[in-house]
């Protein structure tokens, strides 16, 4: 009996080549895709994603999740901003909205297993299934994948891991199958600016720009419209380049220094994920501090109420609120969202 696989079509060429390639191994395949928003742009993306799934002759379904988005990814997005820390919408999404849908959604209509086009891959580890590391490490995408359900790896599958970027915009150049946007970042903004986005969701209050040493500089529109590692749009002359080093959620204030003053020793994370099980309260691991961030080797100390990982090299502009992902290797062991930072600074935040 031909193996059944839903595969999440998102209207963009990386979805639709791994149905593709499915589909040409002798799968069975059928296409799901998730409405994320109600607006005009997610509308047309239906209609993209259709319009694909008929070129690749395989029927598709579209799930309304709008709902379950808005209340899960979006509402806690804007409240993390508005408290100061950076979140990272698509680690959320994964692990709250597509991974749990798409994969009951897949399993109820008769699917064996579940594929996205994300570039990484599924293999083993001591014996159990392990979330990779994509063979072209400029794609690799683990680093959204490493909060989802470990149980999930069993069903996923992920036909672009061990294929270039650049040979798959080729691919589905041949096939006629690029159709859509390339994906965003952060999906749900459509173009628009992601601080006017959220000071429209939450109350913002302006308060004091203050320096390191703690003098007041000048004011702030909202802790909202400024970042961590942020030196732009601060609106304050102090003749030499300052940037946003910590925001106080605490006294609403933004606290600016020299480029010297991001550099961070160690994170510690909450909400710690592991996909593979720790063999002791102290190990060694490389961490990635953000999608685009080099892995670095690392410490990791474990504690009751999540674990430090401590960098043999200072990173740059770690904000509270963004993950930082541990592997071994191409191995992903796990990781977590940073509560804050031990800077060079004396004052560390």
């Amino acid at each position: 009996m031909t193996e059944r696989i839903g595969v999440a079509l998102s209207g963009g060429a990386d979805s639709a080549l791994a149905a593709w390639k499915l589909s040409a191994q002798g799968y069975d395949v059928f296409g799901l895709h998730l409405l994320l928003t109600r607006s005009a742009e997610s509308e047309q993306l239906v209609r993209h994603t259709a319009e694909t799934a008929g070129r690749l002759g395989i029927r598709l379904e579209v799930l309304d999740a709008a709902d379950s988005f808005a209340a899960r990814v979006i509402a806690p997005f804007c409240a993390e901003y508005g408290a100061g820390r950076t979140p990272n919408p698509c680690v959320t999404c994964n692990r709250e909205i597509k991974f749990d849908l798409l994969l009951k959604a897949a399993l109820e209509r008769g699917a064996d297993r579940l594929a996205t086009g994300h570039y990484a891959r599924v293999g083993t580890y001591g014996g159990r299934p392990a979330l990779l590391r994509a063979a072209d490490r400029n794609a690799d995408q683990s680093y959204f994948l490493y909060a989802i359900d470990a149980a999930v790896l069993d069903r996923l599958v992920l036909p672009l891991g061990e294929v270039s970027r650049r040979d798959v915009r080729a691919w589905a150049r041949e096939q006629g199958l690029v159709s859509g946007k390339s994906s965003q970042d952060i999906c749900f903004l459509g173009g628009r600016d992601l601080h006017s986005f959220v000071s429209q969701h939450i109350p913002i209050a302006p308060g004091e720009v203050v320096d390191v040493q703690g003098g007041v500089r000048g004011r702030h529109r909202g802790l909202a419209y400024y970042t961590v590692g942020q030196r732009h749009g601060l609106g304050i002359a102090l003749g030499t380049p300052a940037y946003v080093v910590y925001l106080d959620s605490l006294n609403n204030r933004v606290v600016i220094g020299e480029d010297g003053d991001l550099l961070c020793e160690a994170a510690h994370l909450r909400d710690v994920r592991w996909h593979v099980p720790p063999q002791g309260e102290t190990f060694r691991a490389e961490a990635r501090v953000r999608y685009r961030a080099q892995a670095v080797a690392a410490s990791v100390s474990l504690a009751a109420t999540g674990a430090t990982v401590r960098f043999e090299q200072p990173q740059r502009a770690v904000a509270p609120g963004q993950s930082v992902v541990l592997y071994n290797n191409d191995v992903v062991l796990g990781g977590g969202v940073v509560v804050h930072t031990v800077t060079e600074a004396p004052d560390g935040h």
